[in-house]
């Protein structure tokens, strides 16, 4: 059993960010995404079904309201249905895949977060741990091999304001910033969700209008014309 101080304050730091976070679930939610990227510089709206720890299904629509998107990520498969080119892609969920479809190069579970507004941490027993304090923030890093990941957690609420990883050599890779809380029970979840790839000159923004969490029932379905699709797997 662990008994060095630190590490069971970031221990129970973490069981807590966890735990709260895990309050607000089976939800529908309803925005803007906004995505800028060296080549991308486009708005549209956006619907979410989020069921946790396992499922994703989100529907964006462009311009003119033409249907952009529709697709369902678990943690194993997902199926993205294209409209504009009636494509119909299904293959592994991967940080490569989830990239290419979303533009977000980012994990599974970082997508969940960021549509759900809400973080979880994972911790993994061969990480090297630390933590340091910032005004009304613990600051908590994560090793696992050359990446270290930092998350900013609110003292009073538990709720991550920003999390980051970094490079061996310090560099940003990807950060992920929550604002406009809403309180949830002894939750608390974004409704302002932004996503920066700073080498890339990439962002990406989620911007939450409607949210009902605890749905009885969520939609995971995604509807396309069969037989009027180019089908396609990737691994």
């Amino acid at each position: 059993t662990e008994t060095d101080p630190v590490k069971l304050e970031i221990s129970r730091i973490i069981k807590e960010v966890n735990t709260r976070s895990a309050e607000v679930d089976n939800l529908i939610s309803s925005g803007e995404i906004k995505i800028k990227t060296p080549k991308i510089d486009e708005t549209g709206d956006i619907e979410i079904h989020a069921k946790k720890r396992d499922d994703l299904w989100f529907k964006i629509e462009g311009p003119l309201g033409i249907d952009v998107a529709v697709a369902h990520f678990n943690r194993d498969r997902f199926t993205f249905f294209d409209d504009l080119n009636d494509i119909v892609t299904t293959g592994s969920t991967t940080i490569l895949n989830i990239g290419t479809l979303t533009k977000i190069r980012c994990t599974f579970d970082d997508m969940l977060n960021s549509f759900s507004g809400t973080v979880r941490i994972s911790k993994g027993k061969k990480d090297e741990i630390s933590m340091t304090e910032e005004g009304n923030q613990y600051v908590l890093s994560l090793k696992r091999g050359t990446i270290t990941r930092k998350y900013w957690v609110d003292k009073d609420n538990y709720f991550v304001y920003k999390y980051l990883y970094l490079s061996k050599k310090g560099l940003t890779l990807i950060s992920f910033e929550f604002s406009n809380f809403t309180n949830f029970g002894t939750s608390t979840y974004a409704k302002k969700v932004e996503i920066r790839r700073p080498k890339q000159n990439e962002y990406f923004r989620l911007t939450m209008e409607n949210v009902s969490l605890n749905q009885s029932y969520l939609d995971f379905k995604v509807d396309y014309p069969y037989g009027d699709v180019k089908m396609r797997t990737w691994k």
